[in-house]
């Protein structure tokens, strides 16, 4: 039964990724995939800060939620690609500059996803 939500949900992130990927101008710099893996990062962060505890969400559907929907959201290949055609066509400063910004923007959009997610659970159990 996971796989199954599993793979449902990673056609709604798939499918979410390509609108996304629509709507924002493609150019030299990989804009979009940075966009998409540091909004992928904060969110993943957050669901598992909040979400999950707070609404009791089964397991199965987080994992279809984690690993289906913002797996299939985000993408690692992508980045690793752009970064090979970056290198390729000698823009070697737009590489590394897109490189610390993914690692460093997604380690950040996950601690404030973390943050976010903390901050709303204890609200919630001040109100309780």
């Amino acid at each position: 039964m996971d796989e199954l939500l599993i793979g449902l949900f990673a056609i709604v992130g798939g499918v979410l990724r390509w609108l996304v990927g629509q709507l924002l101008p493609t150019g030299q710099w990989p804009l979009t995939t940075l966009l998409i893996n540091l909004v992928g990062s904060f969110l993943l962060a957050w669901m598992s800060g909040n979400i999950v505890r707070r609404l009791k969400i089964p397991a199965a559907l987080s994992l279809a939620l984690g690993t289906g929907m913002i797996g299939a959201f985000t993408t690692f290949s992508t980045l690793t690609l752009d970064v090979y055609h970056l290198i390729l066509s000698q823009h070697w400063w737009l590489a590394l500059t897109y490189i610390v910004s993914s690692i460093i923007g997604g380690t950040l959009m996950a601690a404030a996803g973390m943050w976010l997610g903390s901050n709303q659970r204890r609200e919630a159990s001040i109100d309780d």
